[in-house]
């Protein structure tokens, strides 16, 4: 190639190079197009802004609301789980009562004290001295309650605080009933606490047999007694 056309050609390059130079420049001082909005678009985009406010200030209020509802069902719960331990109490409390009144059958672990009337006899002196009374009955009841019992029966018969007992030569009668001898009583709570409070030294096992009268003191896994027997049933 001869010096002419490279020198043309250098000179076109160098011309398409400022070209290019320069209309970027001019690009990049003009200033950036505005996109201009009508009317109605305005109103729309208006429109959902206030809209969407609304959601928010709606959403904010459901979250007070629920927070306001879950504080009053747990508040509910309190007082339900309250109040269902108030009932269960109530109907311990029954219960308890009613085992006390003899409303109720009644079992349990316990002890049984048999009393009989002295094997021996003298051929002379007073034979009611060697026969059980309703005061040797009412000494062994009262330890029994002392000691804790729950529940106390003689020969079956449930005994309560307003049961009386009275004695007529070899019979004992209690609320009105008869029983004779051996007397058995029987009671329902800690057995170990029941036959040590009976079985004490110069106790009341120690009393009876000094007084004459045959006894027998056992520990029970279970004893059974029925409800207090009334006019009605």
């Amino acid at each position: 190639m001869s010096h002419k056309g490279r020198t043309f050609i250098l000179s076109l390059v160098l011309l398409s190079s400022g070209f290019l130079v320069a209309y970027s420049y001019q690009q990049t001082k003009a200033e950036p197009e505005m996109v201009q909005l009508n009317d109605t678009q305005w109103e729309k985009e208006y429109y959902y802004q206030q809209q969407l406010l609304k959601i928010e200030k709606r959403n904010k209020q459901l979250k007070e609301e629920l927070r306001s509802k879950r504080k009053e069902i747990q508040e509910f719960e309190r007082q339900l789980a309250q109040s269902e331990q108030m009932v269960s109490d109530y109907v311990d409390e029954k219960q308890e009562l009613q085992l006390l009144a003899g409303e109720l059958p009644v079992k349990g672990p316990g002890v049984t004290i048999t009393l009989r009337d002295s094997k021996y006899t003298p051929e002379s002196g007073n034979i009611n001295n060697y026969m059980v009374h309703e005061s040797h009955v009412h000494l062994v009841i009262n330890e029994l309650l002392s000691a804790g019992a729950k529940a106390v029966s003689i020969n079956g018969q449930r005994y309560f605080s307003d049961s009386y007992i009275s004695c007529t030569g070899p019979v004992i009668t209690v609320d009105g009933v008869q029983h004779a001898a051996p007397f058995v009583i029987s009671a329902i709570g800690d057995r170990n606490v029941l036959y040590s409070s009976l079985d004490l030294t110069r106790g009341v096992v120690d009393q009876l047999e000094s007084e004459h009268v045959d006894v027998e003191l056992t520990e029970e896994n279970e004893i059974n007694m029925k409800a207090r027997v009334t006019s009605e049933g």
